[in-house]
């Protein structure tokens, strides 16, 4: 089976890692089928500029899945499907979802979701590899990656968390008991129905870098590029764990892990190195100096950063990639979300509006960001 002539079904290619990832899978020659939830967000990713650059035509597809919980939800989407790359999964909203539906919003979508892919995929018949977007939270305790329990021994790959049942406490740790309750439960399910497809499941830690999905400064504070962000805003805050991951990387080790003769399937990978996050801050000073000197980012923001020691040996050898460095990570989503705060000052200027000043700018990112911060900087995985 050739590149040219294999089909991978993607899902949640709406988001950060998801619009990276399908990029990735197109330039590598694949064809694709999207699965979103509805029209409007087929709209969305056929009007970004690098799908269009790109111009696929037809090796770019959509199927419709309003709902990944309802049983058989993935059933007509796998056909003539050869691999799966699973990223959808329920994301933390800023305690907007009340303790007593933590079960319905993190957990059921995140298992359900899961399983119902890995059903029709068994029942498809042709699918071969399948890719499922997991977290370091399902590798790690939420106690320790909040910081109130020391980690006392590295992170491996094979690292396991037992779930725990709600209520929870906060939407954090009902996230990251979706996350392990979906990796137990498809482990699980692998075990049992031995299909004969394999699963790769890959752990990433706080994605940053430049997000595809985002048009405007208040979209770029999506996702985890509001921790770095809401600092140069001026933010204080934390402490949050040092492990992080360029986008880029996290969408090569998707279209890596197509290939099962490169790849070993029923493996977790971990994506993620360490990082001090108020590194940050003299990166700016040496890559951004002008964007301080206009005021359009600030010096004074900190973020606490907690030590999660990882090992992710298996991945580099694995992958054959060196990581993209922190610097390199803070570059990238800072580049983007200054083009876009200037793109707006151009598009207010042109359609006859005031401009904004520099110092608007900076109230209005930071207003954005304090609204994101609490609602995104728990997004860990993607």
């Amino acid at each position: 089976m050739t590149i040219s002539n294999s089909l991978v079904l993607i899902t949640g290619a709406t988001g950060h890692v998801g619009s990276c990832t399908l990029l990735h899978v197109l330039r590598a020659g694949y064809h694709v089928r999207a699965a979103v939830r509805s029209e409007a967000k087929v709209a969305a990713v056929m009007a970004r500029p690098e799908i269009q650059a790109l111009n696929p035509g037809a090796r770019l597809t959509f199927t419709i899945v309003p709902d990944i919980t309802v049983p058989g939800a993935y059933d007509t989407t796998v056909e003539g499907v050869t691999h799966i790359i699973h990223i959808a999964s329920p994301l933390a909203t800023g305690n907007r979802v009340a303790l007593s539906q933590h079960d319905k919003h993190f957990i059921q979508p995140a298992v359900r979701g899961t399983i119902n892919l890995l059903e029709a995929a068994n029942l498809g018949g042709a699918v071969r590899r399948v890719v499922i977007t997991s977290s370091i939270t399902a590798l790690i305790p939420v106690e320790q990656l909040e910081g109130s329990e020391p980690r006392k021994h590295v992170v491996s790959p094979n690292d396991r968390v037992p779930f725990v049942e709600g209520p929870y406490p906060s939407e954090f740790a009902a996230y990251a008991a979706s996350k392990v309750a979906a990796l137990r439960e498809a482990e699980a399910w692998m075990e049992r129905e031995r299909p004969a497809f394999d699963v790769v499941h890959l752990h990433p830690g706080f994605v940053l870098g430049r997000n595809d999905a985002a048009t405007s400064p208040s979209e770029a504070l999506q996702g985890t590029n509001a921790v770095v962000l809401a600092m140069l805003l001026g933010k204080r805050f934390g402490p949050y764990p040092g492990a992080t991951v360029h986008a880029e990387d996290v969408a090569r080790a998707h279209v890596s892990s197509l290939d099962p003769t490169a790849v070993l399937g029923n493996q977790s990978y971990i994506l993620s190195q360490a990082a001090r996050w108020n590194d940050a801050r003299d990166i700016v000073k040496r890559v951004f100096p002008e964007a301080l000197k206009s005021k359009m980012l600030l010096a004074g923001g900190s973020v606490g950063t907690i030590d999660i020691p990882i090992d992710n040996s298996l991945t580099i050898d694995t992958f054959g990639f060196q990581f993209a460095s922190y610097a390199e990570q803070v570059k990238s989503l800072v580049s983007q979300f200054l083009e876009l705060a200037r793109r707006r000052e151009v598009k207010a200027s042109n359609t006859n509006q005031t401009p904004p000043n520099a110092r608007s700018t900076v109230a209005r990112s930071n207003s954005a960001a304090k609204q994101e911060l609490v609602v995104n900087v728990t997004e860990i995985a993607c």
